[in-house]
């Protein structure tokens, strides 16, 4: 499992500062062929493309963390390591088993796979055997809901089992906290929001862009999309510069 010191230079913002901890976001790491839909190309990387991406981010000295520890941090002032990103995977799809894992364990870091859990040990999605030595290896899955609705058009009560169940299986079957969930679609409001405090989640992460993270933002987390066409240059320019 990965281990990095923390560091006294990464300290928690002052009320109404953010911390810079980008939050990059994957979903699918395949190949596509060139007729591929742009729809595709927007939530797809490259597995060469990936590697290449994540052996960048070692070379400059980032360090992975998990949303644990982002929270922690945000809310009571906990050490991260210098550098600090995470690198998150919504869905749970299989490629994030043989293409991700395996790429984060040669580079000695580790990621944090946004499941939900109704399609696990099927076609083309990730098992609980697979999350469980993913786990075991360091890795950091947290909620998707159940079956990935659009919360805002569904009623509350339903919303909110999408969201507590999916934590509860997640928790049951992994024995670690679930603490963030990713909104299906990127779709939320306050009435969310305060339906996943209900639950005990204590973060989530949006479709917004950026790598500022507030305290008082804990439930509208930034990440950095990641897509097919995007160059190794035009991947680091979306890093803090620092």
């Amino acid at each position: 499992m990965p281990t990095f010191t923390p560091t006294a230079f990464v300290t928690p913002p002052a009320p109404g500062q953010a911390a810079h901890v980008p939050i990059l976001m994957y979903h699918n790491l395949r190949d596509l062929p060139n007729t591929a839909s742009e729809l595709d190309r927007t939530w797809t990387v490259a597995p060469k493309q990936f590697e290449a991406q994540i052996a960048l981010l070692v070379a400059r000295g980032f360090q992975t963390i998990t949303l644990g520890q982002l929270v922690a941090h945000l809310k009571h002032g906990a050490p991260l390591p210098s550098k600090p990103i995470v690198i998150s995977f919504d869905d749970g799809w299989v490629e994030q088993y043989t293409v991700a894992f395996q790429v984060l364990k040669k580079h000695n870091r580790i990621g944090t796979f946004y499941i939900y859990t109704n399609p696990l040990d099927r076609n083309r999605y990730l098992s609980w055997a697979q999350l469980r030595e993913m786990t075991a290896a360091g890795m950091d899955i947290q909620a998707h809901t159940l079956s990935h609705p659009h919360l805002l058009a569904i009623p509350a009560s339903e919303a909110f089992r999408e969201i507590s169940e999916s934590k509860k299986i997640i928790e049951a079957k992994l024995g670690k906290p679930v603490v963030s969930l990713s909104y299906p679609f990127g779709e939320y409001n306050a009435g969310t929001i305060e339906l996943l405090k209900r639950a005990g989640i204590e973060s989530a992460v949006t479709l917004a862009s950026g790598y500022r993270q507030r305290a008082d933002e804990l439930h509208t987390l930034h990440r950095i999309r990641v897509s097919y066409d995007d160059t190794l240059d035009a991947f680091a320019k979306q890093l803090p510069q620092q």
